[in-house]
């Protein structure tokens, strides 16, 4: 029998007819779940706040089109019974008449488990389609996670670890989805639940993927940063190698590089447009070498900040003079090494690095005006993460590299992944609980981000296939993995977001539509869709290869086929070598 609570809500819902009708305090409070709904949860409904928004204008972004929507902004608390915590939670909801059956999960950047709650971040995305969009604060009461991470040096707060891991992001969803049901008086019709985030926000995409996979109809997952302990340390490989070769290069030299290459290798595909799309092809066939000697020039700079992409970690730059020389033998081994991605003394691989044409922004060194000389400069990321997360102390960042070699690296990322396997690793490579569910997962990732390695994702993608189809040929097992989970390395683009030195790159902006084609109607997204955003090609349509295939231009550029070849598949695969265990 169902309670009074439940029945007040249903009544309530069916003659809910408008925005106006939903977007009431007493509403939603009778509209919370009741009580003995999720195990260890209390709602705290004297927290409910709602706010009624009409026709408010969306801007474009990356990840959804201009759009006019009215939606009612609700927020309210939760609490883990026994803990005194107080986790606050953010649902935008649609107009009854605008409602699609739809929940969309959002996740967060760099140590935020959340993209805010104004109108540039998540939220739009999903009322824009018919969704209830919702996102969490995990907690840590407007904080990020870094900052609650640790209760003392040495002591660390695992609850927050959990939360920021994927409890926080998953018990938003589910609760969201029970308040989606008594807002709108969904009775047994079906709620289509998703998710779209990239980033962190990827990583957290995969996090619900691998732990509750029977929970979602569509993940979305961008330049996801599993592997956590792995890619904050690989942030320290440039310094690293830099320290070890002792060459501390001019930043207008390494901008020359990522320019020249950028320039020769754009025309590898078929197409000249100043877009990277086959950067396999730049490994196969692009001399670096050649760029010895080859002048450049940078004027000075008054200072600034450099983002340290993907989490956020802002690191002041000085003032600079002008650069002028002509490039050197040591930064091509420079770039060589780094390309090569980390391998330890024995030569045996502990990681992976960018592809051509990405920047250099781990690489970045300070100017000492004392010695007219350029010096070592510690990346903020890999840095606070050694720092704070293996040494457990509340600082933000090392303050020295001495003595620090690419074994020590390899044996910090081997550290990290057996201090954060089940919280923060991400990277379990069996999706058969989201495969039999019937879940769908599109994954993209920018062939030029700067910040989370292209191959990364290239290395999960393999490693599942390997797993969920051990016994099949690769053309066989794509075919089959395809069905529930494709990849897309999108041309150009940077760490989840368009790229201003490729700005003729696509975006697949329109993924949530993708998505919805594909779980509710059928409609396999055999290319993905994207548009040019900005440069002299901005508003073209553009279909994105599939991964294993790549895209290949012919009819002077007119006419993309996805092919297959096996020397640039090749240049993706990675095996970890330097580890016992596999590093999927």
């Amino acid at each position: 029998m169902k309670s009074l609570l439940a029945l007040t809500t249903a009544m309530g819902a069916a003659h809910a007819s408008s925005l106006v009708d939903i977007c009431t305090d007493a509403y939603i409070k009778a509209a919370l779940p009741a009580e003995d709904t999720f195990q260890g949860i209390s709602m705290i409904s004297g927290s409910v706040s709602t706010v009624l928004h009409s026709n408010v204008s969306i801007s474009s972004s990356n990840f959804f089109p201009t759009a006019t929507i009215s939606y009612c902004d609700v927020t309210f608390n939760y609490t883990h019974i026994g803990r005194n915590d107080r986790v606050a939670l953010t649902y935008w909801l649609p107009a009854p008449a605008d409602f699609q059956n739809r929940f969309l999960t959002t996740g967060g950047e760099a140590y935020e488990i959340n993209e805010g709650s104004g109108t540039s971040g998540s939220l739009p995305g999903g009322v824009m389609y018919g969704a209830v969009s919702g996102l969490t604060d995990g907690g840590f009461n407007g904080q990020s996670f870094d900052d609650v991470f640790l209760l003392a040096n040495d002591t660390v707060d695992w609850q927050n670890t959990f939360m920021f891991g994927y409890q926080g992001i998953h018990e938003m969803m589910e609760i969201g989805r029970e308040l989606t049901r008594n807002v709108y008086n969904t009775g047994e019709d079906k709620v289509y639940t998703y998710y779209q985030s990239c980033s962190e926000g990827g990583r957290e995409g995969w996090s619900q993927a691998q732990r509750y996979g029977f929970d979602y109809d569509g993940i979305i997952v961008g330049a996801p940063a599993f592997r956590f302990a792995h890619q904050q340390i690989n942030h320290l490989v440039p310094n690293v190698v830099t320290q070890t070769m002792n060459y501390y290069p001019p930043p207008c030299e390494l901008e020359v590089i990522v320019n020249a290459t950028i320039a020769a290798c754009d025309p590898l595909d078929g197409r000249a447009d100043g877009v990277i799309a086959r950067s396999d092809l730049c490994k196969l066939h692009f001399n670096l070498t050649s760029l010895i000697g080859a002048p450049y020039y940078c004027a000075a700079s008054s200072g600034g900040s450099g983002l340290g992409l993907g989490f956020s970690k802002r690191q002041s730059m000085g003032a600079t003079p002008a650069q002028n020389g002509t490039v050197t033998a040591e930064a091509v081994q420079l770039v060589q090494t780094l390309l090569a991605g980390l391998k330890d003394s024995q030569g045996r691989q502990a990681y992976l690095y960018y592809q051509p044409g990405a920047d250099f922004d781990d690489v970045e060194t300070t100017y000492d005006s004392q010695t007219d000389s350029w010096s070592l400069s510690i990346d903020g990321n890999g840095g606070e993460f050694v720092a704070r997360f293996l040494n457990l102390q509340d600082v933000s960042s090392l303050s020295s590299l001495d003595n620090v070699t690419y074994d020590t690296i390899r044996d910090w990322m081997q550290l990290g992944w057996t201090m954060y396997e089940d919280t923060l690793m991400t990277h379990n490579p069996d999706l058969s609980v989201l495969q039999q569910a019937g879940g769908k997962i599109l994954h993209f990732h920018g062939e030029q981000d700067p910040s989370v390695p292209t191959a990364s994702s290239v290395h999960y993608y393999e490693a599942v296939r390997k797993i969920m189809f051990p016994n099949e040929t690769l053309n066989t097992s794509a075919a089959a993995l395809g069905e529930f989970y494709r990849l897309y390395l999108v041309p150009g683009m940077a760490h989840c977001g368009t790229n201003s030195e490729q700005p003729n790159g696509p975006f697949p902006q329109t993924n949530m539509a993708v998505m919805i084609d594909w779980v509710e109607n059928g409609v396999v997204p055999v290319t993905l869709n994207s548009t040019v955003l900005q440069g002299d090609n901005e508003g073209e349509h553009q279909q994105i290869c599939a991964w294993p295939l790549r895209p290949l231009w012919s009819n002077n550029g007119t006419t993309m086929n996805c092919v297959f070849d096996q020397a640039s598949y090749d240049t993706w695969i990675y095996d970890f070598d330097a580890y016992k265990l596999p590093l999927y």
